[in-house]
């Protein structure tokens, strides 16, 4: 495969660096490229840098001003391009994060922009209409979109199309956008969200800033993730209550998020204040996982589940709920972990005692999450993103 003759400038879009998985699976693809020979951007709409100690010092980190816009003009514009059902959806916000991202195209000219999360998705596709130049744009879909406003997916079967190529990090992600949008399969590219292997083993020798995990006390069930509704926390501490009636048992959330108080009184209406613990967010989740006995998602959705293959990669046993459309395919539909119904605490709290009888190997854990590698999809994005610059470039 010949390389283009200069390294490449690659940007990488996100509303923000906060806390969560495709923050984190954001990050690992800059220390990737930049590991590579690329020029990195990590371009950003809002200055909230949780993971901010995280940006390799190779890599520009530009916070991107709400750019000018000019009302009618850019109205009429974009209805030549798009027709009137884009108008439902030129917010004036939007409007500015997409004028912002064109001027960013216009003076920097990278070759590549993948962006993430919706904000930065639409953002991106409409700088395409702003922009005097055309860079290879690539979004990235981290969840199904059956679950979305019905406005979330009309907007995105007008602009989705403006993409060179549409990246999902699970197959099930792909085929929900293919059915749901109508859109081609043959533009979507299944990669799995870069899990750097090495770098959790690595970490999760650390020991954890919580008395729980090294007291020597009774075993710890953790989960972790936003306190979102997503996440749907309530089942999980049905379950627990329900496996904390058999066994003396623990359970640790980590993560933080809107739901937080609902998830607190929850905990106290059960009395499980000495059972239940909510640290927050941590910047290390790794060494939790090494001394937990076992991982749960507890998911009403998730587009792949970064966190199962996280967890194994550590040696920690898994249950999930069998929720779109990812862990389905982590835990080989079960094979690596019970997979049970969302929202059924009674069916979850029966595969969490189940595994914390009999665990299976860690070997076999380990060599599971092995298979979701940090080189295998770094090597399929350098790839994608090689084929597309080189087609853009022999059309220009």
């Amino acid at each position: 495969m010949n390389e283009p003759d200069e390294p490449l400038r690659i940007a990488l879009a996100i509303p923000h660096l906060g806390g969560g998985g495709a923050e984190r699976s954001a990050l690992k693809l800059v220390r990737g490229f930049i590991e590579r020979g690329y020029h990195v951007d990590i371009l950003v709409f809002e200055k909230i840098d949780t993971l901010a100690d995280e940006i390799p010092a190779e890599a520009r980190l530009i916070e991107l001003k709400p750019g000018p816009i000019h009302d009618i003009h850019d109205h009429i514009h974009l209805v030549r391009r798009f027709g009137y059902r884009i108008l439902k959806f030129l917010r004036r916000s939007l409007l500015q994060d997409a004028r912002s991202m064109a001027a960013y195209i216009d003076a920097e000219q990278p070759d590549c922009v993948l962006p993430s999360l919706p904000r930065a998705k639409s953002a991106t596709l409409l700088a395409i209409c702003f922009s005097r130049l055309g860079p290879v744009v690539i979004p990235t879909i981290h969840s199904v979109l059956i679950n979305r406003k019905r406005r979330f997916r009309s907007l995105y079967s007008i602009l989705f199309p403006m993409a060179d190529r549409l990246v999902t990090v699970s197959d099930g992600v792909a085929d929900n956008l293919s059915t749901n949008l109508e859109f081609p399969r043959e533009k979507i590219s299944r990669i799995y969200n870069p899990a750097d292997t090495e770098e959790i083993t690595k970490l999760a020798r650390d020991v954890p800033e919580h008395p729980w995990m090294s007291d020597d006390g009774p075993p710890v069930i953790l989960a972790a993730g936003r306190l979102a509704r997503v996440k749907d926390y309530p089942t999980l501490l049905q379950a627990f209550r329900q496996v904390s009636r058999n066994r003396d048992v623990r359970l640790i959330i980590l993560g933080e998020g809107s739901w937080r108080r609902r998830l607190e009184k929850m905990i106290r209406k059960m009395g499980l204040q000495e059972k239940v613990s909510l640290p927050g967010w941590v910047s290390n989740p790794y060494a939790f996982m090494s001394r937990a006995t076992l991982f749960v998602l507890s998911s009403r959705n998730e587009g792949l589940g970064n966190v199962l293959i996280e967890a194994m990669a550590c040696g920690c046993p898994c249950v999930s709920t069998d929720c779109p459309s990812g862990p389905a395919e982590i835990l080989n539909n079960g094979r690596f972990g019970p997979l049970v119904p969302v929202g059924d605490d009674s069916a979850l709290a029966a595969a969490m005692e189940r595994v914390l009888d009999s665990p299976p190997g860690k070997e076999a854990l380990l060599a599971r999450a092995q298979e979701f590698s940090f080189d295998a999809s770094l090597d399929q994005y350098e790839r994608l993103i090689l084929d597309l610059v080189r087609e853009r470039r022999r059309t220009l």
